[in-house]
C-alpha cells in the first residue's frame, strides 16, 4: 500500500507541476546615466537591549520578547551586540532611487568614491536579473522559454562622469 501512495504522489505532482524548469538568468552588463544623490556613512556602535523574558525557566540565558538572547535578570533579558560602520550611496535613475549600502570594502570603496559628489552624474553599470521558465511547448523534446519576468536589478559599480 505505501508503494502505491508514494507512485501516486509522484504522478500527481508531475501532473500538476509538469516538467517546467525555472531559473534565475542575468542580462549581459548594462550601462545607465545616474546621479548622486547622497553618501551615507553610520558608524559602527555598541547596543545593550532590555527586553521582556519570553522563557519562564530557571536557566541564566533567556531570549527576549524582540528575539534577542541575553542575560536573564528576574522576568527581563540583558542582550549586547556590536552594530558595524555602514557605507552606502544614494543613486537616482530611470529606475527611480536605489541605495547600494554595506559594511564590507567595496561599500566602503563606493562610498569614498562619492562622498563629495552629490547632485553630479556618474555611469551605473548593472545587470538585469530574470526568472526565465522553460518548457517544451510543442513536444518535441527540447525546452523552450515560455516566459521571461524581470525581478530584480543587481548593481555593480558606478563611475563619475566629470564635466
Amino acid at each position: 500500500m505505501k508503494k502505491i501512495s508514494t507512485v501516486f504522489v509522484c504522478f500527481s505532482l508531475l501532473t500538476i507541476c509538469g516538467c517546467k524548469d525555472v531559473k534565475r538568468e542575468k542580462s549581459a552588463v548594462l550601462h545607465e546615466e545616474a546621479k548622486v544623490i547622497t553618501a551615507i556613512y553610520t558608524p559602527s556602535r555598541h547596543e545593550t537591549n532590555l527586553s521582556p523574558s519570553l522563557t519562564n525557566s530557571d536557566s541564566i540565558v533567556g531570549m527576549g520578547f524582540d528575539g534577542s538572547v541575553g542575560i536573564k535578570v528576574g522576568g527581563l533579558v540583558i542582550s549586547s551586540n556590536e552594530v558595524p560602520e555602514n557605507f552606502g550611496v544614494l543613486f537616482q535613475c530611470q529606475h527611480g532611487s536605489f541605495t547600494s549600502q554595506g559594511s564590507d570594502p567595496r561599500h566602503k570603496a563606493l562610498y569614498e568614491k562619492f562622498k563629495n559628489w552629490e547632485g553630479k552624474k556618474v555611469d551605473v553599470t548593472y545587470q538585469e536579473i530574470y526568472r526565465v521558465t522553460y518548457d517544451d511547448k510543442d513536444k518535441d523534446g527540447k525546452k523552450e522559454e515560455v516566459e521571461r519576468v524581470l525581478v530584480d536589478f543587481d548593481f555593480l559599480d558606478a563611475d563619475k562622469i566629470e564635466g
